[in-house]
């Protein structure tokens, strides 16, 4: 009979990361709960400042919510429906936009629809007025819907192909209208996903942080997060101690909605099967194909703009010291945030195995629901009382280092959880009692079952924590500086003092190296035999 672990041997691994991630969670909260008691003044006092600054989150959050989900289910609807040469290219483009830097996005709308970018350049070729100012509001949106709304396109589209060909096929038999197949047939699927998806871009709109300091152009168009971190930044401590749980109030009140939300199934971003292909008119069929040329330039211009202004505005003047100590600054932390990201992230799901293979479905739930609280807990939140709790230590270099990287693996956790979790538990459900038999356990097991099986999977994960840490902002944002300054915080000085040229070289980095990581950890991750 196979023999079983002991239940700490089992357990030891998901507890040890529970204690690390509560405990500096924890210590975050209580620092700024302290503070917030420690004058004897009432300083909860919810002032006209506090008002707009609430107003505008929500504002810009629901706007950028509603144009994402319209513009995505009208590309989806159009992809749906028609077939062209490079379709699967643009398909995988539409994944590329949610996982790039904020700053690298921010650099290319600003070579496309700033005051010197491409289209004002064009306006001044055929003598027209250019008036537009991607600063504000309307640059918040811009930014919000090109991170969104292809990722919102992808999910969506995914959907329509879950409809089974035999409806597709009854519904055109039956002759019913474009309207009444829209209607009957696919606008039922979608909104099943709607919901749920309407909520994660409100989520992510509402705790936005490098986009709108970056497109703000002033305090009128502040949300909560960068009101945080000024207040941080001017040493205001008590106001960002009311502004951080008013942050962490709402936030994890989206998380709770959204897990009531949460759809019985979820649609797979990777399904690839051939679906039947509804005959359409050619009136609607030209309308798809303007659609999806108007959404591709929408989605291509600003990547190109980076490549093109980082190629040809290069000069070797812009290899600074400054930018060679970022970019070293920038992968160490990215290596060593990926790096604790994963180690967290397999002891999570190694107890978790162990418990959904013993039946104990409420505990791996409740251990689960952890790793994903943290998306839930603003970064910004984490971030302010971490500095209160260290701010004599702000020019201890290794010490916010350390920081820095502890944050950001903690940012990448809940995204490498979703694509381990499942995998790992049917391993474990596969091999479990075999290896037990075999006296294979803890390190011997990973690598010769899980690391094996998911070599490809493993380095995706990685390299996607890489890329997040890389790219992250919001937490340098504060214990940022000369002493310390990653890529982001580079390219944000530089944008704050309009260097464009220098600006674009940076952004383009960024975007290389993100490609490179992706392509590097998969490339090495390939079976050679």
């Amino acid at each position: 009979m196979a023999r079983r672990c002991q239940p700490i041997r089992c357990y030891l691994p998901g507890i040890i990361v529970v204690l690390v991630i509560t405990s500096v969670v924890l210590s975050a909260l209580a620092a700024l709960w302290f503070l917030a008691f420690e004058s004897s003044d009432n300083i909860i006092s919810f002032d006209a400042y506090l008002g707009r600054v609430l107003l505008f989150t929500f504002m810009q959050a629901a706007l950028s919510t509603v144009i994402s989900i319209v513009l995505a289910v009208c590309l989806a609807k159009a992809l749906y429906q028609t077939q062209f040469w490079g379709k699967t290219w643009l398909l995988r483009t539409l994944s590329l936009t949610f996982v790039l830097p904020s700053l690298v996005v921010v650099t290319g709308l600003l070579t496309v629809y700033g005051n010197r970018g491409w289209l004002a350049q064009l306006c001044h070729d055929l003598q027209l007025d250019y008036d537009f100012t991607i600063y504000g509001l309307n640059g918040i949106l811009i930014a919000h819907i090109f991170l969104n709304f292809p990722f919102a396109t992808r999910y969506c589209y995914q959907s329509l192909l879950l409809i089974p060909n035999e409806q597709k096929q009854l519904a055109q038999q039956l002759g019913l209208s474009y309207l009444q197949t829209l209607r009957y047939l696919e606008l039922p699927v979608i909104i099943k996903q709607l919901l749920p998806l309407s909520g994660l871009i409100f989520m992510m709109c509402f705790s936005s942080f490098a986009t709108v300091l970056a497109l703000s152009g002033g305090p009128k168009y502040t949300t909560i997060e960068v009101a945080i971190y000024q207040a941080v930044r001017d040493f205001e401590l008590q106001q960002a101690v009311i502004l951080s749980f008013i942050q962490l109030f709402f936030c994890l009140s989206f998380m709770m909605v959204l897990k009531r939300l949460e759809p019985k199934y979820t649609p797979s971003l990777l399904s690839n099967f051939k679906a039947y292909q509804v005959k359409t008119t050619l009136g609607q069929k030209w309308l798809s194909y303007g659609i999806i040329v108007l959404a591709a330039v929408f989605i291509l211009a600003p990547l190109l703009a980076i490549i093109v202004d980082g190629v040809y505005q290069f000069s070797t003047r812009f290899l600074t010291p400054s930018l060679i100590s970022a970019l070293w600054t920038s992968l160490s932390v990215a290596l060593c945030s990926a790096a604790l990201a994963m180690i967290l992230a397999t002891s999570l799901l190694w107890t978790n195995s162990r418990l959904l293979l013993q039946g104990k479905q409420q505990l791996s739930e409740g251990l689960m629901l952890l790793g994903a609280l943290i998306l839930a807990i603003p970064s910004m939140v984490i971030a302010a009382g971490l500095f209160i709790l260290f701010y004599n230590q702000v020019d201890n270099v290794p010490f916010i280092f350390m920081l820095v990287v502890i944050c950001n693996s903690f940012l990448a956790l809940p995204f490498i959880l979703k694509q381990l979790a499942v995998p790992l538990a049917d391993l474990t459900k596969q091999y479990h009692f075999l290896t037990q038999s075999l006296n294979i356990h803890g390190l011997n097991y990973f690598f010769l079952i899980d690391l094996k099986a998911l070599k490809k999977l493993f380095a995706y994960c990685f390299a996607l924590a890489c890329i997040m840490s890389m790219g992250d902002f919001g937490i340098v944002a504060l214990f940022g500086g000369q002493t310390f300054m990653t890529l982001p915080y580079y390219l944000y000085e530089l944008l704050a003092h309009y260097r464009y040229d220098e600006a674009a070289f940076t952004a383009l980095l960024l975007l290389v190296i993100s490609f490179v990581f992706m392509t590097l950890f998969e490339y090495v991750s390939d079976d050679r035999t």
